[in-house]
Order: structure tokens, then sequence, then C-alpha cells
């Protein structure tokens, strides 16, 4: 239907051609694809059904320029079709029959314009109700996205009363580490959302959003550069939601403990092709991290759980700092756009 109501060459040209020269334009045109079909037919036939094309001409007038063009086309692709094409007689007879053929075949390509034009004004009343549906989603989606990040709010709120009631410096601390989680969740949301909604997401767009959102939130002033990464990759948005919380907290992990007494480093992440797959890469050249901790650290709790979300696998290394690699199967991304 919207293709259908795309051809309405009146309502896209308004404002730069008046309505009478588009219709006047689209009946000329059908005018001239009749006597096209008629010239290629002459080519095998000569004079074989007269007024034959004028049906496709008359329909392709209407759906472009409407039911006015519509009538045009047949009004004079008739006449020329009369005095071209039927063939001429001396007997009164056969002219009478021409004669009435001639309003048959006029009062069929009426028809047929009108049922073109109950179509063509179908399509346009389905796109607009179409529009209307979508400004309505988005509205609500606005709206959803509003009200996530009030919540996201409130339970930072929540916690941050809590631990200023707490007097136990473990308390505080572990109501600390959850507040930065809930502001970490809502910064990937934020940057993921902020996005334009489409069915696949542009991986380079949000994850150079997302590293510059995290240069800002999360790194000292000075000491530590966060570095990004990206081949053309394009994604749904469930599994990019996974990947963004798992690159915040790898890349919140190493600024925490991979470069400790201040010193300096450098964190990447990387997403790229590895030959069928995908693989997200986040590395550090801090002190890395010991074999026993591994686990322990990185590799459970909630990076597990989003490397599960992902549908990845993760593997962590420990060589002059600490590389942590998520691999992703094939079917994950894709290099082209999808609608």
């Amino acid at each position: 239907m919207h293709r259908l109501a795309s051809l309405d060459l009146s309502d896209r040209l308004s404002g730069i051609a008046p309505p009478w020269a588009v219709m006047l334009g689209c009946a000329v045109f059908g005018i001239g694809v009749a006597a096209l079909l008629r010239l290629l037919a002459d080519q095998f036939a000569p004079g074989i059904a007269p007024y034959a094309f004028i049906y496709p001409a008359c329909l392709l007038a209407t759906l472009l320029g409407g039911w006015q063009a519509g009538i045009g086309t047949i009004a004079i692709a008739g006449f020329l079709a009369w005095e071209f094409v039927v063939p001429k007689s001396a007997s009164a007879t056969v002219i009478h029959y021409q004669a009435i053929a001639t309003a048959i075949n006029a009062i069929t390509a009426t028809c047929a314009v009108a049922v073109a034009q109950g179509f063509r004004v179908s399509a346009a009343h389905a796109a607009q109700t179409h529009d209307v549906q979508l400004a309505e989603r988005d509205l609500l989606f606005s709206e959803l996205k509003h009200r996530v990040a009030n919540d996201f709010a409130i339970v930072v709120s929540l916690l941050d009363l809590q631990r200023r009631r707490s007097n136990e410096p473990a308390t505080r601390a572990a109501l600390e580490q959850a507040m930065a989680r809930v502001r970490s969740i809502s910064r990937v949301h934020r940057q993921l959302y902020a996005v334009p909604e489409t069915s696949q997401i542009d991986l380079r767009v949000y994850l150079r959003d997302l590293c510059a959102g995290l240069t800002d939130a999360s790194l000292p002033p000075a000491g530590i550069r966060l570095s990004c990464e990206c081949d053309e990759a394009y994604m749904a948005r469930d599994r990019v939601l996974s990947l963004g919380l798992v690159v915040n907290e790898l890349v919140t992990n190493a600024v925490r403990h991979a470069f400790p007494d201040g010193r300096d480093g450098v964190i990447l992440v990387r997403f790229s092709r590895t030959g069928a797959c995908w693989r997200l890469e986040v590395a550090d050249n801090g002190v890395g991290m010991p074999i026993t901790d591994r686990k322990a650290g990185l590799g459970t709790g909630l990076v597990e759980q989003f490397v599960h979300q992902a549908e990845g696998t993760l593997t962590l290394e420990s060589r002059g700092g600490t590389q942590a690699y998520l691999d992703l199967p094939a079917n994950a991304a894709t290099g082209i756009a999808k609608a």
C-alpha cells in the first residue's frame, strides 16, 4: 500500500507544479504508453484490437495523477485510436458497429479508472493510518524510555539513601558498588536506545558512543585511555544490549583493577570478524590477573550472565595485561544492514 501511495505524483509534486499540470503530464504519459504499445503491436498484427492498450494506459495515468488524468487518457487515446487505428469503411452498418464498440470500450475503460481511483484512495488512507500508528508508537516508545530512565534514577536514589543510613563500611561499600552497577546499566540502555530504531543496529556507531560515554563516566581525568575499533557490522538490538553490558563490565573492571597506584595504561575495545565468526576483544596493558583469580573475577557474575544472553563464549588471558575475548557465532552480526 505504501508503494502504491507513493505513486501519487499530484501529492508528491504539491507546491512544485500546479495540480492541473501534473494531471496533464500523467495523461500525456499514459497516451505515450498506449501509443508505444500500439506501435509494437502493429509490427506483428497491424490494426488488431484498436482500443486494447487504452486500458493499461488509463490505469497507469490514474495511479499517477488521479481519475482526471485517467479520463483524459481515455478521451485522447480513444480519439487517436478512432482516427488512426480503426479501419475506415463507407458502410453505415460498419460505422455504426464501430461507434458502438468505441462507446463500450470507453465505458469499460472508465470503469477501470474508477477501480484504479478506488485503490489509490484506499492506499492513501492506509498509508495515512500507518503513519499515525507509527507516530503513536514512537510517542509510547519515548515515554517508555523516559520511564525506564526514571526507574533507574529511583533505584540509585534508594540505594544511596540506604548507604547514607548505614554505619557499616562493608555495607556502604556494597551499596556503592550496587549504585555503580545500576548507573552502568542505565548508561548502556541510554546509549543503545539513543540509536534510531531499526531492525539492525550499526555496531560501529553504538560502540563508539558507548566508549565515549565510558570515557566520561568511568575513566580518571588522566592516565588511562580507552580506544575503540570496530569492523562494519550490524546486529539485532537485543544482542547489542548484551554486548554493550559486557563491554561496560569489562572496561569498568579494567579501570578498577588493571592500573593500581595511579599508573597509566590503555584499554582496547575491538569488534572484528575472525574467520566466519565475530569476536569482541577487551584488552588492557595493566598488571594482569593471576590465573587463580580469573574465574573469580571477570568470568563470573554479571559478565557471565551477559555473555550467556549474547550466546557467546568468553575466554580470559593474561599476557602483559588482561585480555578478554567474547566469541560470537557467525549469525550474530552481518556486514550489511537488514531492513
